[in-house]
């Protein structure tokens, strides 16, 4: 990842809650296509803040608050697997919007392993 993310921890912070209410607002639509085109610009939006995150969390500037940036980082990636996992989402259609490469690989998305239930 090449692209440097100019944000502050304030601002940071304000992106992800923005990101994750998009979440809230995609189950409330009935209309499966709108869904599923939402859920994608979001999927978009969040890895563009999962690399920001990452960023920050190796920016000796915020190493005081490292603990609280890998935890938003894990959510972020985690609602993203969720994301393209329930919208059955298809990431090269992802990958063409990063017309500007800059985002990093999205390759482990792909790999979703739902959990078993404990009585199998």
């Amino acid at each position: 990842m090449k692209h440097h993310y100019d944000t502050t921890l304030h601002g940071v912070m304000g992106w992800a809650n923005s990101e994750l209410e998009h979440v809230g607002r995609i189950v409330s639509i009935k209309d499966k296509g709108i869904q599923r085109n939402y859920a994608q610009s979001t999927v978009y939006g969040m890895a563009h803040l999962k690399d920001a995150l990452y960023q920050m969390v190796h920016d000796p500037d915020y190493e005081w608050h490292k603990h609280d940036l890998l935890k938003l980082h894990d959510a972020v990636v985690r609602t993203m697997k969720h994301l393209v996992k329930d919208f059955n989402l298809d990431l090269e259609t992802i990958k063409q919007f990063n017309t500007s490469h800059v985002l990093s690989n999205l390759s482990y998305l792909r790999n979703i392993k739902t959990r078993r239930n404990r009585r199998s």
